[in-house]
């Protein structure tokens, strides 16, 4: 897939994601996906869901600016030229390196999580201080117009999903809410409230915002990257934006009646009535099996250009169990996964 320019679509708001194709001696565990990062068929996992991220933001948001960012060109998966499947849907590519890389032996799982950092630092160089930027995990649908979400930039120069779910001794990766609350305190963050857990799902700003604060993502970042400091104990991005962000108190929006993150799996789920109408569904047990089965399902269209957002929503909510699973999608997705601990599923 060849690189293509900023501004390939006009407007000044921009829907990305990114990912990064780690090499074998780079890999670390990625637990929702079931694997190393590094193994192929762990990587055609996020391909597929990249697919239908961008279809689904198409479909929904006809004029909307779209972008990938990552350090590997597209891959052909299952016999699809990925890259020219995301050419139809309008998406602009950007070869970026990963340069926000933990030291070896950090972690054990998310270990290229920071990529947002080259991701902005890229946008600082080559868009306009204007542009408002809305960076979304792959596995993530939108089913409406993006709009509110965008406009959300009008009162705060920043925006986030909080998890509220998150206990204040709960470790989320290496880190309690306590933790990132008294980090955020060591960098100036003042005030009775305990910090939100801010998940990496969502990092909405504009390239002017985001330079009028980030000497604060820079030094959190530095502390990450090179294990020492205040925050050298950092691993995903979720932990900088919490930090971040509660520095930040009273500039930064919650996109909570926007966006959820939803969990579909027997273990655990936090499907409600209602999720359904939400603009953004995060679904990271579903990458395997519901957002699966809507790539083959647009593959076996062909990968259409234009849908009725009212039809790819209702065939997203069967496959993905909104607002609740058939039976058809259990015994489906229990027979995947006896297949995947059996070594026969991806």
């Amino acid at each position: 897939m060849m690189e293509t320019g900023a501004g390939a679509r006009t407007g000044q708001t921009l829907l990305a994601t990114g990912f990064v194709a780690d090499r074998p001696d780079e890999g670390t565990t990625f637990p929702s996906a079931g694997g190393n990062s590094a193994d192929p068929k762990i990587q055609a996992v996020y391909w597929r869901c990249i697919v239908n991220l961008f279809a689904s933001a198409r479909y929904t948001n006809p004029e909307q600016r779209l972008a990938l960012f990552s350090n590997a060109e597209p891959p052909v998966v299952d016999g699809v030229d990925i890259a020219a499947t995301l050419a139809r849907y309008g998406v602009e590519f950007h070869k970026v390196p990963l340069t926000a890389r933990l030291a070896p032996g950090t972690t054990k799982s998310w270990g290229n999580v920071l990529y947002f950092h080259d991701i902005i630092d890229w946008l600082v160089k080559h868009e306009a201080a204007d542009l408002r930027l809305a960076l979304v995990d792959s596995d993530v649908l939108v089913t409406r117009p993006l709009a509110p979400l965008f406009n959300m930039l009008d009162e705060h120069p920043f925006g986030g999903y909080v998890v509220r779910q998150t206990e204040p001794d709960e470790v989320v990766n290496g880190l309690t809410v306590r933790d990132m609350d008294r980090l955020a305190r060591e960098f100036g963050a003042t005030g009775g409230q305990l910090a939100l857990h801010y998940g990496g799902e969502l990092f909405l700003t504009s390239i002017a915002g985001w330079l009028e604060r980030r000497s604060l993502f820079d030094a959190l970042m530095h502390d990450a990257l090179s294990g020492t400091g205040i925050a050298r104990s950092i691993i995903t991005e979720e932990h900088i934006f919490s930090i971040a962000f509660h520095v930040l108190d009273g500039r930064v929006a919650s996109a909570n009646h926007l966006i959820k993150r939803i969990w579909t799996s027997p273990r655990y789920n936090s499907v409600a009535p209602g999720d359904e109408r939400l603009m953004l569904w995060h679904l990271p047990a579903e990458k395997r099996y519901g957002l699966r089965d809507i790539y083959e399902g647009l593959r076996a269209k062909g990968f259409p250009e234009t849908m009725d957002s009212a039809t790819f929503r209702a065939m997203a909510m069967a496959f993905c169990g909104l607002p609740r699973k058939s039976p058809r999608k259990l015994l489906h997705d229990g027979m995947r996964q006896l297949a995947a601990k059996l070594g026969l599923y991806p």
